[in-house]
C-alpha cells in the first residue's frame, strides 16, 4: 500500500488527538476506510488551511442560493505537499477508494469532493472518472549532485550568486548562531519559545495559529529524526525557528517565526540552511512551501502540483470545467515565463 510520511498515522493522529482538526475547527474526520486501502478524509465547513483556493466557487455558490459546505476533502491539514491520498496498493485499489469518495460525498449531503496536492496515479484514476484537474505552481529545489553550498552557488549566474552570498554574509555579520536541532531534543523552555515564534506569524495577521504546541511536540516525539528545527539565537537568546520535515529522500520546511523583523533570516533559515541540510544529507529535493516567486532566484525550480474536484451537480461540474482548462492554461504561460528567469547559469555562461 502507497503511504508516506505525511499521511502516516505519526503525523495525522496528533492533528486530531490534540484538537487541530475536530468538528470545532471546522475540520471534521471522515476517512474512507475499505479493504482496498484508505484516504484521509474531512467534511469542510470552510475553505481555510488547504492552499488550493476555492473561495471564489464558494460565492458563486452563495449567488445561487447553494450551499457550498460542507465539501468532503482528502488531504493532509495544513500541509501542501504532494504525495499519495488514494492510498491503496494498485489502480484498482485507488478506484474503488474514488468511488468510495463519491458515495460519502452523498451520504455526507457534500456539495462535492476534492483530493489536493495528489500524486500522479492519483490523478489519473480520477480524471478516468471524470474529475476536474486544477494546478498551482510550487517552487522546489533539486539537488544536482552538490558537494557542498559553495558548489551549488557556483551553478548560478553570477548575478544571482553574488546576491546570495551577500544575503548570508550580512546575516553572519548580525552575529546570530544559527544550529540544526532534532525537535525531540528540544526542552520545555525551547519549545515553548519555538511554539511563540510560530505563533507570532499568524498574531502579526490577526490570526491564530492552525497548529498547537502540543501537536508539535507529539510529532517530535512520534517522528524522531524526522522532524528537525533550525534555531537562530542572540546572544543565548532564540530569536527565530523554522522547523522541517526529513523522509530520507527529502527535506520540507513547514513553518518559521522570529521575534523581530531581522533582515534576511527568514530567507536564510528557511531556504539556504534547507539547502544546505539537504546537500550534506545527500538528499535528492527541498520543498520550501507553497508560494513566493522569490524562491526562483534563490535556486528553486518551478513545478506543478495537482489537485482533483468532483461536484455532485452535474450542471455546476460541468460549468467549472472550462474555468480550470483556462486556468490550466494561463498557468502553463506563466511557468514557461518563470522558468525562463532560471537562476542558474546556461552552458558556458559565468
Amino acid at each position: 500500500m502507497t503511504s508516506d510520511l505525511f499521511t502516516s498515522p505519526d503525523y495525522l493522529v496528533p492533528l486530531e488527538a490534540h484538537g487541530c482538526v475536530g468538528p470545532e475547527s471546522g475540520w471534521t474526520p471522515a476517512h474512507v476506510v475499505s479493504a482496498h486501502g484508505r484516504a484521509p478524509c474531512y467534511l469542510k465547513a470552510h475553505s481555510w488551511g488547504e492552499f488550493v483556493f476555492d473561495f471564489e466557487i464558494a460565492r458563486n455558490y452563495a449567488r445561487h442560493g447553494l450551499d457550498y459546505y460542507p465539501k468532503l476533502v482528502c488531504c493532509v491539514p495544513f500541509t501542501p505537499v504532494p504525495g499519495p491520498r488514494l492510498l491503496a496498493a494498485d489502480d484498482r485499489g485507488r478506484l474503488a477508494l474514488a468511488q468510495a469518495l463519491q458515495a460519502r460525498t452523498r451520504a455526507a449531503g457534500a456539495s462535492g469532493a476534492h483530493v489536493l496536492f495528489a500524486q500522479a496515479a492519483d490523478v489519473a484514476v480520477l480524471e478516468s472518472l471524470g474529475w476536474l484537474r486544477r494546478e498551482q505552481l510550487r517552487y522546489v529545489w533539486h539537488n544536482r549532485g552538490y558537494a557542498d553550498f559553495d558548489g551549488f552557488c557556483d551553478a548560478l549566474q553570477r548575478k544571482r550568486r553574488n546576491n546570495i552570498r551577500r544575503e548570508r554574509a550580512r546575516i553572519g555579520g548580525d552575529g546570530l548562531a544559527i544550529e540544526w536541532r532534532r525537535a525531540d531534543t528540544l526542552t520545555a523552555q525551547e519549545w515553548d519559545t519555538v511554539f511563540a515564534l510560530y505563533a507570532h506569524t499568524y498574531a502579526v495577521r490577526g490570526q491564530r495559529p492552525y497548529l498547537n504546541l502540543a501537536c508539535l511536540q507529539d510529532w517530535a516525539t512520534r517522528l524522531g529524526a524526522a522532524m528537525q528545527c533550525c534555531l537562530a539565537r542572540a546572544r543565548d537568546r532564540l530569536v527565530a525557528m523554522a522547523y522541517f520535515f526529513c523522509d530520507g529522500e527529502q527535506l520540507y520546511g513547514r513553518h518559521w517565526g522570529a521575534s523581530a523583523d531581522h533582515a534576511l533570516l527568514h530567507f536564510e533559515l528557511c531556504y539556504y540552511q534547507g539547502i544546505d541540510y539537504a546537500i550534506a544529507h545527500r538528499l535528492r529535493r527541498f520543498d520550501a512551501g507553497v508560494q513566493g516567486e522569490h524562491k526562483l532566484l534563490r535556486g528553486f525550480d518551478v513545478e506543478c502540483a495537482h489537485s482533483m474536484h468532483w461536484y455532485l451537480q452535474p450542471e455546476l461540474h460541468a460549468g467549472i470545467a472550462p474555468a480550470y482548462a483556462q486556468e490550466r492554461r494561463a498557468l502553463a504561460l506563466q511557468r514557461q515565463a518563470l522558468a525562463a528567469h532560471s537562476a542558474y547559469r546556461t552552458s558556458g555562461a559565468r
